[in-house]
């Protein structure tokens, strides 16, 4: 494809890869079994140790590091690759260069400066475990020496000497220059804020990955604001990690993983087909359900495009559709299912915002409706005006058998929200138990789940939940920065001088969120642009903030899935597989249901606050 794409290097599967992966996987399992002690002990010893939130925060911040590191070992890091692609391979081969200095440059900085945090930190102490915080803060150190050391592995294998060379003493000189700047010639901050967003734009073209661009930009505008100190942004990009409710990711992409190897996602899908099996565009609609029901215990829609698309979409080109009309399909449904919950980019939004999981996770499920229910009615009119092939009426006793498959999986999503809602659990442990359920059923019930499948599931956890993690510690440090500069009170006078009423604003959050959706893919758009939208928010009285976080994740559902660039409906595309032009051109319906979904969301709020207020989270 010659679209934007997520970078998916190849998996290497060498000795130095192979230590790390363990050590991820080795990490998330002492998370698993901390997190576990804690839900025995709170639920049943009735007694609830100090120390196992501190530990697992600590062990967290640990395993995202090493978790990062077997992203980059795996090129697996979020980047955008619209640009480069269209150049020549010997000018593709040079930009790599410049691409694998500049994360080089970006690993010894993590590596010089997390010496120096953990040094720092020496003399601070855990508050109920009593030790030396210097070795929390010696993840960074860490993850910069192995970094370091890929990257110079990297180096020898291209063995392109002068560029690299070139490439080096280029890095050394704007760095140098940047420190003169800083020292003896005072830039206005509004420059620095400018130069700041340009060094991101061009960096995410020549296609670094974006957690290293956005901690890169902020480099240059601290060395050339010269007067803050460098530990800033250790310490800033680690407290963004620093989080209980973050714990709930790995655990997310866990449930999802199992629920793939272990046969439940199938058996949810047949459940769907067998109750609608007999209507016309019946395999479209079932992707709609299906989406629905499989969204709301994954987490993730680049998990769910995958699942799904893999299952319906040969099915749904036996049966009839087009094939771009079946990828259409799929994506579409899986832009929906952005709002089903458990939702990562809800749980990492409730992060940086202070808001509560689980209003968010109520909140989204009739606004999903109000976008399931016309792409229902389009596939319907679409499947009768090409006069689609209806599927056999399945009887009583074949719908009766396929309930009794998904019984178990269908209890999957009751548990997790069910503890969340009751308030018995937190996120965090809800998506624990969520995997010792998946876990149960795919190794015990179903027995898809093979010992030796374990160890690749765990790996692939560490490496998302690493590569997520990453881009919000050093997303962190550039929320820090905009902050300090008042950025989001000069949108906010700009945007109220335009006009003093709420729709225009609303409006202009969906368009960023489609646009750059699709363009920074989704939790780095949500990590840049909730900390400056989300103060302006606060100027409207008629928007409430429950409200505008769930208009945020709509539109970042359907920016994901945005033609040609966005991953997901490249995913889709690549499962057809089908050409991303036809494909364009057969999901542009969809794409304008989305669109009034989207602002029949944004611009009637009861469908977001009626279940909220009905569990009184609001």
């Amino acid at each position: 494809m010659t679209e934007s794409t997520v970078k998916e290097g190849p998996q290497r599967t060498g000795k130095p890869t192979k230590w790390l992966e363990f050590a991820a996987a080795i990490i998330l399992i002492l998370i698993t079994l901390v997190v576990t002690m804690q839900i025995v002990c709170r639920y049943i010893l009735q007694e609830l140790p100090a120390w196992t939130e501190e530990l697992s925060r600590y062990l967290f911040i640990w395993g995202n590091f090493l978790g990062a590191g077997v992203a980059l070992a795996r090129s697996s890091h979020v980047s955008i690759d619209t640009l480069v692609t269209r150049l020549s391979a010997s000018v593709r081969r040079k930009l790599e260069t410049v691409v694998v200095i500049l994360v080089t440059t970006f690993s010894l900085f993590l590596l010089y400066k997390g010496v120096g945090t953990a040094v720092a930190m020496k003399g601070s102490y855990s508050i109920t475990m009593h030790f030396s915080m210097a070795w929390v803060f010696a993840a960074l150190p860490a993850a910069g020496l192995i970094f370091v050391l890929y990257q110079l592995h990297t180096i020898l294998k291209r063995k392109e000497w002068v560029s690299t060379f070139v490439s080096a003493i280029g890095v050394v000189v704007l760095t140098a220059a940047l420190m003169f700047i800083g020292k003896y010639m005072p830039i206005p901050s509004g420059f620095l804020i400018i130069a700041m967003v340009c060094v991101v734009v061009i960096l995410m073209a020549i296609n670094t990955p974006i957690s290293v661009t956005i901690g890169l930009a902020c480099l240059v505008y601290l060395l050339a604001r010269g007067n803050i100190q460098l530990l800033i942004a250790p310490i800033t990009i680690i407290g963004g990690m620093d989080s209980f409710v973050l714990l709930a990711v790995p655990l997310f992409v866990l449930v999802g993983d199992l629920m793939n190897t272990g046969g439940i996602t199938e058996r949810l899908v047949n459940f769907a087909r067998a109750l609608v099996g007999h209507m016309r565009g019946s395999l479209g609609i079932s992707t709609v359900l299906g989406e629905y029901i499989f969204s709301g215990i994954s987490g993730a829609s680049v998990a769910d495009v995958s699942a799904m698309g893999s299952l319906l979409i040969p099915a749904m080109k036996r049966g009839g559709y087009r094939p771009e009309q079946a990828v259409s399909i799929v994506a579409s449904a899986s832009a929906m299912g952005m709002l089903v919950p458990p939702c990562i980019p809800m749980v990492v939004l409730a992060n940086l915002t202070n808001l509560s999981v689980a209003a968010l996770f109520i909140a989204g499920f009739v606004p999903a409706l109000c976008m399931a229910v016309p792409l229902i009615l389009l596939i319907y009119v679409q499947a009768v005006r090409e006069n689609i092939p209806l599927e056999r009426r399945q009887s009583a006793r074949e719908v009766l058998v396929a309930f009794r498959r998904a019984i178990l999986p269908l209890l999957t999503p009751v548990i997790i929200l069910g503890g969340i809602l009751g308030g018995l659990v937190t996120p965090t442990e809800a998506g624990m138990i969520g995997v010792i359920y998946a876990l149960i059923l795919g190794v015990f019930v179903y027995r898809e789940i093979k010992p030796r499948d374990l160890m690749p599931i765990l790996v692939n956890a560490a490496s998302l939940t690493g590569m997520i993690l990453l881009l919000v510690g050093t997303a962190s440090l550039l929320s820090w920065i905009f902050a300090a500069e008042g950025v989001p009170g000069l949108l906010a006078t700009l945007i109220t001088k335009l006009s003093s009423s709420s729709a225009p604003f609303l409006l202009i959050t969906i368009a960023l969120f489609v646009v750059f959706g699709a363009f920074l893919e989704g939790l780095p758009c949500l990590i840049i642009f909730t900390p400056i939208l989300f103060p302006i928010m606060g100027h409207f009285a008629d928007i409430t903030p429950l409200h505008y976080g769930i208009v945020m994740i709509t539109a970042l559902g359907i920016g994901l899935f945005l033609p040609p660039m966005g991953i997901g409906f490249l995913i889709a595309c690549a499962l057809g597989p089908v050409n991303v032009e036809k494909a364009t051109r057969a999901y542009t319906p969809y794409f304008v249901v989305l669109l009034i979904g989207a602002l029949f969301v944004a611009f009637f709020p009861w469908f977001t606050l009626v279940l909220p207020r009905l569990f009184s989270l609001v």
